[in-house]
């Protein structure tokens, strides 16, 4: 087999691997990222705090599921746009297989600050789960003040394009 056959094969192969459209995990367009990740409450203090100071976000602006409680399940969010003054964010959450998503929703008045700011939604609290434990799919959405998916994106296993109407 010749170099020039070699060549070929390759393309033949990369080109049927591509037929398929990967599947994004943005719905509608307007949210740059969400990271995801476990903090203990002593992650979620700061330096300052130590010495007395209040609790301090920075540039984020940060929700929890319980106020009282840091330890938990946080998502790092960054808006493309600045929503409505109106609007909400909306995290739903599957914890178990074959169990219905869990919501919740904060106001989307508050702005992290520019450029570096990020919202932090936590699920602190009973809703923290164990410290082993992760959501098997998740998605964030801002709404409007009459429900309209402004913009969003999910994790791999929230569903599939047929499944979100697409």
């Amino acid at each position: 087999m010749g170099q020039a056959s070699l060549w070929a094969a390759l393309a033949a192969l990369l080109f049927a691997g591509c037929d398929t459209p990967v599947i994004s995990s943005d719905e509608v367009p307007g949210i740059s990222y969400v990271n995801e990740r476990r903090r203990t409450a002593a992650d979620a203090a700061r330096a300052s705090e130590l010495l007395g100071a209040k609790e301090d976000h920075g540039a984020d602006v940060v929700f929890r599921t319980d106020p009282a409680a840091r330890g938990g399940h946080y998502y790092y969010i960054k808006l493309a746009d600045a929503p409505p003054a109106d609007a909400r964010l909306v995290l739903q959450v599957v914890r178990t297989e074959n169990t219905p998503a869990e919501r919740y929703e904060f106001p989307a008045r508050f702005r992290p600050g520019f450029p570096f700011g990020e919202v932090v939604i936590g699920l602190t609290g009973k809703q923290a789960g164990d410290a082993k434990w992760r959501p098997i799919a998740w998605r964030v959405s801002v709404v409007d003040a009459k429900g309209k998916v402004l913009a969003a994106k999910h994790s791999f296993l929230w569903g599939t394009p047929r499944d979100l109407g697409r």
